[in-house]
């Protein structure tokens, strides 16, 4: 059993997947199940430093504070601090991604991590993909896009994975299960053509046990949408469930706005470390649809890792 591991966005460390990789093996081994290869695939680096953007919005305000000595920058440029999170790391690395050349220099990366991945696991048959925030929208773009040339790295993976591509000769594994974490794929939809059927057609493909696609949305993750409608799945070809990660935080509740700005990024990011999502990926992994089948939604107050 293979499974890949892809970051999102403003992501700059490769171990960004060890805390979800740990729950797992302990699941596996408690389970005395063998223990499945993991790649941690990252993709950061490609897009160089992200303090670039923001280096110039500082200039601007020791320009404006060197004008305007007696005035407090902090009362005519609020949130520093989350506007620093948002411009430097997220929203750059959507940018840069949507680019396309630096796109195609991502997917190249990928690509490459990939095969090697195959290459050194070369008696496994089996690949499970496990995906957080805008490594959704890549994952779509690498799999199912229909507007990228044969030469677009994406065509190298397709070409690896059994049912996409072209019925060329060499060695191919069998994606069994996608997990998306925290996905914006539904903001997306329209950027990168997301067609419902290029998914299933390619789920169509499968013999027996059908894909499994589960997303898995926490109550405070503004980024993370459900995605049911959009695929419009209502067949025995895909096993597809949205999963709510919610919870009772009267805090949220009661302050509403003010608790969503504080937990923007936060909430958006600590799927990785989770307890309840590593169970979800382990069931996924091992076609444990039982479990998967049951969603449930409300959690104890304050219970997320």
């Amino acid at each position: 059993m293979l499974v890949w591991f892809l970051h999102g966005a403003s992501v700059r460390r490769p171990e960004y997947a060890d805390p979800l990789r740990t729950r797992l093996i302990e699941a596996f081994t408690a389970n005395g199940q063998p223990v499945p290869e993991f790649y941690s695939s990252y993709w950061g680096d490609t897009l160089g430093s992200t303090n670039e953007i923001w280096d110039f919005v500082q200039q601007d305000l020791e320009a404006f504070k060197w004008d305007h000595p007696t005035v407090d920058v902090d009362d005519v440029f609020h949130y520093r601090q989350r506007r620093e999170q948002l411009i430097s790391g997220f929203f750059n690395d959507i940018f840069k991604y949507l680019n396309t050349q630096s796109g195609k220099d991502i997917r190249r990366t990928i690509a490459l991590q990939f095969l090697n991945f195959l290459t050194d696991n070369p008696f496994e048959e089996d690949l499970h993909i496990v995906v957080h925030s805008l490594s959704g929208v890549i994952l779509w773009d690498i799999l199912f896009a229909e507007d990228y040339s044969a030469t677009d790295p994406a065509s190298y993976i397709r070409s690896a994975i059994k049912g996409l591509g072209s019925a060329s000769e060499g060695r191919k594994v069998k994606l069994r299960s996608i997990t998306t974490l925290g996905c914006p794929l539904l903001i997306f939809k329209d950027l990168v053509k997301v067609e419902p059927h290029a998914l299933k057609q390619f789920a169509s493909r499968y013999q027996g046990t059908p894909l499994r696609w589960i997303n898995v949305i926490h109550a405070s993750d503004v980024f993370a949408y459900p995605l049911r409608s959009t695929f419009d799945v209502e067949d025995d070809t895909l096993f597809f469930r949205d999963h709510y990660l919610g919870e009772r935080n009267f805090l949220k509740k009661s302050l509403g706005d003010v608790t969503m700005a504080l937990g923007l990024i936060n909430d958006h990011s600590q799927y990785w470390r989770s307890r309840r999502v590593s169970e979800l990926v382990f069931a996924n992994l091992i076609d444990d649809t039982v479990t998967l089948s049951m969603n449930r939604p409300i959690l104890e107050f304050g219970e997320w890792d």
